[in-house]
């Protein structure tokens, strides 16, 4: 039984290279900077040679000649679809699908050389620490590209990362130092690069992290791997740690629990805890972050957040939700963006105040009975102003939060995190109002999110500026959110994002019109800011 399934060697394949010395003549007839088609060209020859029939020795020496082109194909291609709002453009999407079939096509290459090892053979006898980290850096790249545009992992992801790691195990060579393969003065090791894709894993899943708290994540973690322990016992009761285990039979990340069997390991994170823990109190004492190690990125707060997510990912155990959620199944409808938020929720078209229409009785009617206005003028209205209640269904529901789906056919918006969404449950004549938590497409291109949901329903209002240099300014659509005693939230405003300044003075227009002192910013999203209001 083969090691590991690998594309079959034919007779008919015929790479442009079959040593080293033609490849680096090859590398040399490759413009870097014209990227799509030098990336459509390295990828071809990858796989071209996957299929080609050579001695494993000359096979790592072309893939690691290939390596250091390859990733910056990877790297500049991979920006076009990176951090993007999702469901990808059929573009983007054939984009990703091509640098992922990349790292595939390099996994595989090295993986040739991992079962020429596994079978015996002598010419690679000694180069079994450098195949398998090379293979598990492939391999975690390739699973990274899914975090970066929140695509779903396929199970083989894990079987495959967990056989290689058992295979550096049984060889003994863990930690056994190797060079980089980009950054050829440094040095890592399997132990390190395994750690790192698991870390990145419990950090990225569900999709929670921006594009750029990944990229902060990912070079932090070029220093932090180290410091992780993974061994077959688990690690000393007394650290205060949550059990951190992987099973490598399994198909699946690792998991805050204490499985049995010969194929559980665990981590030990109890250097890596106190590391984080003590970049913490440094920042609240002041320190900056350049000083810390963590780069000028992020600001002092942002830093400290970032610190303690992925502390509380890694090293504790998974909280206990605040309320219950329940598995539901209620067809609901959606909405974005503040024009369509008001127009649904208020049940009419914007219009500025002063020159708005008196409404007729039927529309009075409508409203009173489906809580909006559904004249076929007003429909027609919607659709001319590119407005859309798209089709999803809440899968669970708690008092905080939903977890929701759409189908293809469901409709065609592209969302990102922290966005602003209105959602109507059922039969319901109320939206609600949530910012998206999480995003995950998958592999059948259904559109998964986490719904952090605001309390209070919310009201259609107008918002512009004060003083002398707003009085010909228009108003803009807002919402507001009333007060909710129980849960001790103050009445807010939701605006477009940039409106908040300290105790800036609006006015907004609801039946009338009154003006509010902006007091604080409650929650900030991709494209709202959420604000207490008070008396002036």
């Amino acid at each position: 039984m083969p090691v590991f399934d690998l594309p079959s060697i034919t007779p008919d394949a015929s790479p442009e290279f079959t040593d080293v010395r033609s490849c680096t003549a090859w590398l040399h007839t490759v413009p870097l900077v014209n990227v799509g088609p030098s990336h459509n060209r390295i990828l071809g020859q990858a796989e071209e040679l996957n299929c080609f029939k050579l001695a494993p020795a000359e096979r790592l020496r072309i893939m690691e000649l290939l390596a250091e082109p390859a990733v910056f194909v990877q790297v500049e291609h991979a920006k076009k679809f990176a951090g993007k709002p999702v469901p990808l453009t059929p573009q983007e999407r054939e984009i990703f699908h091509s640098v992922v079939a990349l790292w595939e096509a390099l996994l595989h290459g090295y993986l040739r050389c991992l079962s020429a090892i596994v079978e015996g053979d002598p010419a690679l006898g000694g180069q079994a620490a450098l195949v398998c980290q090379r293979a598990l850096w492939c391999a975690g790249q390739r699973m990274a590209e899914h975090y970066r545009c929140y695509q779903a992992l396929e199970d083989d992801d894990w079987t495959r990362l967990h056989r290689i790691y058992a295979i550096a195990e049984e060889r003994r060579v863990l930690e056994l130092p190797v060079h980089d393969a980009i950054q050829k003065s440094s040095q890592t090791s399997c132990l390190q690069t395994y750690g790192r894709s698991l870390l990145i894993h419990l950090a990225s899943d569900p999709s929670e992290q921006t594009l750029r708290q990944m990229s902060v994540l990912s070079r932090w973690l070029d220093r932090w791997s180290q410091k992780v322990r993974i061994g077959r016992t688990p690690p000393a009761s007394d650290t205060g740690l949550a059990p951190l285990a992987i099973d490598l039979a399994s198909a699946r990340g690792p998991v805050h629990d204490a499985p049995s069997g010969d194929s559980v390991r665990f981590l030990d994170l109890a250097e890596l805890s106190r590391s984080i823990r003590s970049r913490v109190a440094q920042l609240r004492k002041g320190e900056t972050p350049q000083v810390l190690g963590l780069g000028e990125e992020l600001s002092a707060a942002a830093a400290e957040q970032l610190l303690l997510v992925i502390h509380r990912h890694w090293c504790e155990e998974p909280r206990a939700r605040a309320s219950a959620r329940r598995q539901v199944s209620i067809p609901s409808q959606l909405c974005t963006g503040f024009a369509a938020m008001h127009y649904y929720i208020g049940g009419k078209p914007f219009r500025q105040p002063g020159g708005a229409k008196e409404l007729t009785k039927e529309q009075r009617e409508e409203i009173a009975v489906f809580g909006r206005i559904a004249t076929r003028q007003d429909d027609e209205h919607s659709l001319v102003q590119g407005f859309v209640l798209e089709s999803w269904t809440i899968r669970e529901e708690s008092l905080g939060g939903l977890r929701i789906e759409r189908t293809q056919d469901g409709g065609k918006g592209r969302f990102i995190q922290q966005q602003l969404v209105a959602l109507r449950a059922g039969d319901s004549k109320e939206f609600i109002l949530g910012a998206l938590r999480w995003l995950l497409v998958t592999e059948n291109f259904d559109l998964r999110a986490g719904v952090r949901v605001f309390p209070g329903a919310p009201q259609s209002v107008a918002v512009r500026g004060t003083g002398v240099n707003a009085m010909n300014d228009k108003y803009v659509q807002a919402l507001s959110l009333p007060a909710v005693p129980a849960l001790q939230t103050p009445p807010t405003l939701l605006l477009p994002s940039g409106w908040y300044r300290p105790k800036r003075l609006i006015e907004v227009y609801s039946d009338t019109s009154e003006q509010v002192l902006l007091t604080g910013v409650v929650d900030r999203g991709a494209d709202f800011e959420r604000v207490s209001i008070g008396v002036p």
